[in-house]
């Protein structure tokens, strides 16, 4: 039996009472696409995974795009309900106040991949808001949280609402083509009055932790700008004023929140300057920076002219977290609060970009300045808490893009982030300059004003006992009651001895503090000694890299010349000096091939996340041959997880600590005179921590030196004994690691060795996921 064609199966359907569309549109497309004169794109239903998968690829950038879809819809507040969210699989439910959405702008701009509906239509209808997504893909964000998808919409002034049904992994798989994938619509009742969006997201494919949706509320509550932004020119008349936008997270309002994040009156009031900039339409730029405590109000315009990126402006406030500059605010709230928060974000449109100002961003290279001190005034991120206000029509060239996190870094933003950085840079000089601190390293004939606290008080004293006494009339009742409804004095000799007391502490104080700059001037020389020894050290690591090849070559040569000999005391003479030569050589490549490699970490300032199995497997297997003329065995590492990796640090800087460690343990293990030589390396995870362990059997640590071995010079083996690795000591292998310790938010100690060992460091340090 012949089979039909698609046209006569097309026919039937269609003479049919009640025609199955679906049918009718999927036979069409297969007659279509075997037109042999045309051919058209298809989409793969796999594409959609990828859109929400890859183009949003934090689940924190996800979130934030609906909440600026709620905002796009003109809604006053929206809603979001976690549930058993506390591990993967749990449900999370954004609702919403706005306008919702009639079932043909579902059909025609919900389920239409890259619409381009805002960028038609940038302001919004109700409430006049600058939109804050253009590339139609915001909605896909949901595809990345979770696996389902109920969307439930009321459309504003209609009597029905619409709830359509998704099911990503099951429906949006790769192979199938997109036309043929449908999605459930269920109509139902309402009042007319009725209007929002609800989205309800089942089986989240990330766990929700309470950290997790603290950071989201960071994300909420620093969304749009901390400071006040001007209104966006081309507003149309007669919309409604705009009620503001609320959001809560499992019932918790964003101002609740804002209580424990206050930033106008908590935090932005204690900076000691303010820094205002901006780029005019012609691409003059100028700055001003103002401060009441200093006294200070400048301004500068710059000779660069800036054609290219459009107006801007730059606001942001300066803080020096000492607390001879914050007044009603704790130092260590302060600094943490700029540790969190600080930076120069960017809002486009009104809405933040990210990554900009986010803690670990540099993208003004402000914290590189600093590291490499090309200037000396407190000029970290953390600095600043400031904002840089762009929109798409005041600057046509700095595109977000597509993954939503950044601008295109195209010659526009090449004159953004230049613009930026001069302004601040400028402002903290003058700030500097107020405060009599010097501002560069090579600053000529500077003096910095000092003045010892004991001196300050010694002041205080001089003042107060050159007044004269409260009362002179003897009168015991005048001296010791206050009057009524005035708050009681306290007695002037009370306040002097006081005083007198502090100025003795402060004394002492500085006393120890000379004790420790005399200290540290000393440990300062030795490191420049080191600094220059390293230079020597690199090139005798080059050179002998150099001539490794030439070396093999030479020793392969004797041995081919001695093969010839004839078998005797000679030829075996021959070859057993031939092997101690070549075991000597190879120890001698260990070394320049770890000195070369230190040395090339050490070039490269970036800092990376390291995996501690890793560098602990390479260090061991970087120094076998050592080891075993040392006769000390590498006992089995254990890392737990395997998976462990330190925070963002210099490769460099891990070596050391374990060089360090493995030279102190030769040193102890030769001076206690043990036959069977063994270390052990191990790593675990302590809460935010990495723990590395490095045990040996030497001598080990009397407890009364514990503490002390830390420090800069003190050292137990003063012996000129050296191997060519563990060298002489100089009392700062040790302290280097505790500098490295304190400097990535740990410390080392040393603590009681596991059975078999007897001496046992433990280095510690902050976790990548810290």
């Amino acid at each position: 039996m012949k089979k039909p064609s698609t046209k006569e199966l097309i026919e039937t359907e269609l003479s049919k009472e009640n025609p199955d569309w679906k049918l009718v549109e999927s036979l069409s497309r297969d007659e279509v696409s075997q037109d042999p004169s045309n051919v058209r794109f298809s989409v793969d239903a796999g594409h959609i995974q990828r859109l929400g998968v890859e183009l949003v690829g934090k689940k924190d950038t996800a979130l934030s795009e609906l909440i600026k879809n709620a905002f796009d819809a003109d809604a006053t507040e929206v809603n979001l309900d976690f549930q058993d969210s506390k591990s993967v699989d749990g449900t999370l439910t954004i609702s919403d106040n706005g306008s919702g959405m009639t079932l043909d702008v579902i059909r025609d701009s919900w389920m239409r991949i890259s619409t381009d509906v805002k960028a038609e239509q940038p302001i919004s209808p109700l409430y006049n808001r600058r939109r804050a997504g253009r590339k139609g893909i915001g909605r896909f964000a949901v595809q990345r949280l979770a696996k389902k998808l109920e969307l439930r919409t009321r459309p504003a002034g209609e009597a029905h609402g619409y709830s359509v049904y998704f099911n990503w992994d099951e429906e949006f798989t790769a192979g199938k083509d997109l036309n043929e994938v449908f999605n459930r619509v269920e109509t139902f009742d309402k009042d007319a009055e009725e209007q929002g969006t609800e989205l309800r997201m089942e089986l989240l494919r990330d766990a929700w932790s309470t950290a997790a949706i603290a950071r989201v509320w960071r994300a909420v509550l620093l969304l749009q700008p901390p400071f006040k932004v001007a209104k966006v020119a081309g507003q149309a008349s007669g919309k409604k004023a705009d009620p503001g936008f609320l959001v809560r997270i499992n019932g918790k309002t964003s101002e609740e929140s804002a209580d424990t994040f206050s930033v106008e009156d908590d935090f932005l009031n204690q900076s000691i300057a303010s820094i205002e900039a901006k780029i005019e339409e012609d691409g003059s730029a100028s700055v001003r920076v103002t401060s009441k405590k200093l006294e200070l109000d400048d301004s500068e315009t710059f000779d660069d002219k800036y054609l290219l990126v459009g107006p801007v402006t730059l606001s942001s406030s300066y803080f020096i977290y000492l607390a001879e500059t914050l007044s009603g605010m704790k130092m260590v709230d302060a600094a943490e609060m700029g540790r969190r928060y600080g930076g120069i974000r960017v809002y486009r449109n009104g809405f933040r970009v990210l990554p900009y100002g986010d803690p670990k961003d540099d993208w003004l290279g402000m914290d590189d300045l600093v590291s490499r001190r090309d200037f000396l005034m407190p000029g970290n991120n953390r600095n600043f808490f400031g904002q840089i206000i762009v929109g798409s029509d005041e600057n046509p060239l700095l595109e977000e893009t597509a993954s939503r996190e950044g601008l295109v870094e195209n010659e526009a933003f090449d004159e953004l982030r230049d613009f930026a950085q001069k302004a601040l840079i400028w402002a903290i000089t003058r700030v500097a300059s107020a405060r009599n601190r010097k501002q560069t390293a090579s600053q000529p004939g500077f003096v910095s004003e000092i003045r010892p606290p004991s001196k300050s008080i010694r002041k205080a004293i001089d003042l107060l006992e050159q007044e004269q006494p409260a009362s002179d009339d003897g009168n015991e009742h005048d001296r010791n009651e206050p009057p009524k409804d005035e708050p009681p004095k306290i007695p002037k000799d009370e306040i002097l001895g006081a005083l007198k007391e502090a100025e003795k502490d402060a004394k002492s104080s500085e006393e120890e503090n000379e004790r420790r700059r005399q200290a540290s001037l000393q440990y300062e020389a030795m490191l420049r000694l080191l600094a220059s020894l390293g230079l020597s050290i690199s090139v005798f690591g080059h050179e002998v890299k150099g001539a490794q090849e030439a070396i093999r070559a030479r020793l392969q040569l004797l041995e081919d010349e001695f093969s010839e000999l004839p078998d005797g005391d000679k030829k075996a003479e021959l070859r057993q000096q031939h092997e101690q030569l070549e075991a000597a050589t190879r120890r001698l490549f260990d070394i320049g091939g770890y000195i070369a490699g230190l040395m090339s970490q050490t070039e490269s300032r970036e800092l990376r996340e390291l995996s501690v199995s890793g560098t602990l497997k390479r260090f061991s297997e970087q120094f076998e041959s050592y080891m075993f003329k040392q006769r000390v065995q590498f006992e089995p590492i254990s890392v737990d997880p395997s998976s462990l990796r330190t925070t963002e640090m210099h490769a460099s800087e891990f070596d050391s600590v374990l060089l360090n460690f493995l030279t102190n343990s030769i040193k102890s293990m030769k001076k206690a005179r043990v036959s069977q030589r063994k270390i052990r390396m191990d790593a675990r995870r302590d809460g935010k921590h990495i723990v590395l362990g490095f045990e040996d059997n030497g001598v080990g640590v009397p407890d009364q030196q514990r503490d002390r071995i830390f420090d800069a010079f003190y050292t137990t083996t003063l012996t000129s004994e050296d191997d060519g690795v563990a060298g002489p000591g100089t009392g700062l292998g040790l302290k280097i690691v505790s500098d490295i310790a304190k400097s990535y938010g740990g410390s080392v100690s040393v603590v009681d060795a596991s059975e078999g060992y007897s001496c046992r460091f433990e280095f510690r340090i902050l976790s990548s996921e810290a």
